[in-house]
């Protein structure tokens, strides 16, 4: 029973972790996204905890994404021919199937972290030349999530059941 009250609180409290992605390339590609090559950690706990990431950059001429495993493969088996085209809103920061999509830099943008494979992507709003680099910082909150405290709940239960019949 004490083990649950305790790790109830703890999961209210939560767990923020901190840390910054330095001297990330541009792409030089207006409007278009670049996934990284390999994906996000993901969240294999997601029924139990919660985290949310709230991302931020140092630039305003970029803009970052999300993307499932499909949507990074979408966008990468575009040309270049179709990854310039003006009249297009397929891979630019004007798609709607991203997963969360961020084009203010200073607000940045807050993205609930669930198992599976997700890329994040950047794009540059206008032409840049390559030799501009993006610092990225993040924090993510771990907290428990509303099945978590269920669970919690039904083990300060059963502690209770046993301790009252022993």
């Amino acid at each position: 029973m004490i083990t649950s009250v305790l790790l109830s609180i703890i999961g209210t409290i939560g767990f923020t972790i901190e840390d910054s992605v330095d001297s990330i390339p541009t792409p030089n590609v207006p409007n278009s996204v670049f996934f990284a090559d390999e994906p996000v950690q993901s969240n294999p706990l997601a029924l139990l905890i919660s985290a949310n990431a709230d991302i931020t950059w140092d630039r305003s001429d970029v803009f970052l994404v999300v993307a499932d495993d499909d949507k990074k493969d979408q966008c990468d088996g575009l040309n270049f021919i179709e990854r310039s085209n003006p009249n297009t809103e397929l891979c630019t920061r004007n798609d709607n199937d991203f997963v969360a999509i961020g084009d203010d830099n200073v607000a940045g943008f807050t993205w609930s972290v669930e198992s599976g494979e997700y890329y994040v992507g950047i794009g540059s709003l206008n032409e840049i030349s390559g030799d501009f680099e993006l610092n990225v910082d993040y924090q993510v909150k771990l907290t428990l999530s509303t099945v978590g405290y269920f669970v919690m709940l039904l083990v300060f239960f059963s502690g209770f059941v046993l301790n009252r019949y022993q």
